[in-house]
Formats: C-alpha cells, structure tokens, sequence
C-alpha cells in the first residue's frame, strides 16, 4: 500500500514537471478559462459573447481570421473605474486595442465600411469597425485622447436633442464644440435619433394590442391622450426626427451620408422603408456577428460593460464572430 502510494505521487510530480516544463518553453501560449462579457445594451439584456472552453493568447499577428468581412465593435460609456455595469473601464479599453493590434486586426473607418457594405469596395484582412453610441462626454474626455494615442479611426451615434443639452439627465454628453474638434481629428458622428432614444407603447405592424418597443418600431400609444398614431402620423414622426438629425449633422459636422444606429437595436419593415425613402445609406443594429456586402442592417459585437475581458473579446474576434441573433435583411 505504500510503496503503491509513493508510485503515485512519483508520477503525479511527472505530470507536473513535464507540464512545468511545457509552459517554460512556450512563453506567452499561456491557456485560460473563457469568461463571459457584459450584458448587451438590448431590450432583453442578454447576448453577451460566450467563448466555451480554453484558447490560447498567443500573439497572432500575421493570421488571416476572416476575409472580406467587417467585425464592428459597440461602446457606450468607457471611464476610469466605472460603476455602472454597462460602462467600460478606460484601462480595460486600452487592453482591448493593444489585442487587437498584438493579434492582426485592422482598423477602418466608417466611410470605408458604408462603401463595403453598399458598393462592395473591398476591406483590409480582419477588418474591424468601433463604434460608440449616446455621446457621452466622457468619450471625449477619456475615449478620444486613447483613440489618438493609438491612431484608432472610429465613430459616435449621436441622440442629436441631447448635445449641449445641460438639462438632459443621466450622464451628461458631448457639446458641439467638444463634437467639431473630434470631428477636425477624424473622428465620425452619425445618427443616433433626434429624440427617439427610449421606449412607449407601440403598435406593431399586424398587431391589435401595443406593448413597450423602441419608439421607432411603429406607431405610438398615448395613453394620456387616448390616442394610437395612424400610419401616416407614424410615418410622419419618424420621418420628421430621422431627418431632422440628419440636417443637425450635416450643419454642424459636415456630414455628407446619412447613417442610423437604431436606438436599443429596434427595427421593423416600416422603419427601414422610411430610412430608405430618407436615403440612409447603413443602418446598425445590436445583434451579435460579423458583417458582409450588402448587409444593410449590421450586426455589431458588444464590446463594453464592466466585466468585459479582452482575452475573450480577442477569441471570439479571431473566429470571425458566429451570428448568434439572425437579422431579417433588407439588403441595398
């Protein structure tokens, strides 16, 4: 019994010293568990980036993970030593960009991806697109010094009512002056409503009853008026705030293209037929995956919230995004 015992423990101690050994010799191809990110900033609060298994940090800067194909990245608040589970931590972020620039992926800009998406002009080897939504002004305080620092091309959804906006509650935003020196720099702003940021009840497309949806999905129950929107009133509003972002931007940041983040990630057939009619050109959404030519509703990976891990970001970047959350297309 204890010569069996010992026989044990020698062999045990093998293992450990071959695989001592092993780890020596490899360096940085250290393996780690997966962990899950942040919650998706989405109505449900889920889907978040599940990575199963162990993987390796090995820097691959020389690998092809997806050709011809776009990963776009969502932000919304990034800051040192946040609080709310939704916000980034600016050290974290940095982690993020020194990944990905460890490990092969391209940074493009906006300008590059609305002609990949709309004319099929083609895109560096494991390109990748950041985005941030809401202008917060912490994104000009601690996200657009990083992004110069690093020479990080990138673009901010704007809710165009709220920019120098001091009355608006909850974290404050951006100014336009703070908006047009970013903009002289390279930074993009695009639409991410005029005020049509937040929920109501609506009335979906062959539906009898409403239900709490982004306000942009359908027309509007107001309960207070005893009044549900007409198609056309529907129509009218969405068009009138739409396009009244649209006009803002162009004044004040030049823009020459209409592009939409839809605010929660809400759509449906009547609202994209108005971003037609209105000639916005891309439109994203906040459902998981990687994007292709012609993929007018993007799929965008959450990529902020304050257990975000960058080993796990990097790892499913690297296998190329799997949709998890189909998008029902309407293509240019």
């Amino acid at each position: 019994m204890h010569r069996k015992r010992i026989l044990q423990y020698s062999v045990l101690g093998i293992i450990v010293l071959i695989a001592a050994v092993f780890l020596w010799r490899e360096g940085p191809y250290v393996y780690h568990p997966a962990r899950t990110s942040a919650e998706v900033h989405n109505k449900a609060g889920a889907g978040a980036i599940r990575v199963h298994g162990f993987f390796s940090t090995r820097p691959t800067p020389n690998a092809i993970y997806y050709k011809n194909k776009v990963i776009v990245l969502m932000y919304h608040d990034v800051q040192p030593n946040p609080t709310n589970i939704k916000s980034l931590d600016t050290a974290v972020f940095k982690q993020q960009l020194d990944a990905m620039k460890a490990n092969g992926f391209k940074w493009i800009t906006m300008e590059q991806y609305a002609d990949f998406i709309t004319k099929r002009r083609p895109v560096p080897d494991n390109a990748v697109l950041l985005t941030f939504d809401d202008g917060y002004e912490t994104f000009y305080k601690h996200v657009f010094p990083i992004l110069q620092e690093y020479k990080v091309p990138a673009t901010n959804f704007l809710i165009v009512s709220t920019v120098g906006n001091n009355k608006h509650p909850g974290i404050p935003k951006l100014n336009w002056k703070q908006v047009q020196e970013m903009r002289k720099a390279g930074i993009d702003f695009y639409n991410h409503t005029y005020d049509s940021h937040s929920y109501g009840y609506i009335r979906l497309p062959g539906k009898t009853k409403d239900r709490a949806e982004p306000l942009l999905m359908g027309p509007l129950h107001n309960k207070t008026l005893h009044h549900v929107e007409n198609q056309e009133e529907y129509v009218r509003r969405v068009k009138h705030d739409l396009g009244l972002a649209g006009q803002i931007l162009r004044q004040e940041v030049g823009n020459t293209e209409d592009i939409l983040a839809f605010p929660y990630g809400g759509y449906s057939k009547p609202v994209i037929d108005i971003c037609h009619e209105l000639g916005i050109r891309v439109t994203f959404s906040v459902k998981q995956g990687i994007n292709s030519p012609g993929q007018y509703i993007g799929y965008r990976v959450n990529a902020g919230g304050m257990d975000n891990n960058p080993i796990s970001l990097i790892e499913y970047m690297k296998r190329g995004a799997p949709i998890k959350t189909p998008i029902k297309g309407f293509n240019v």
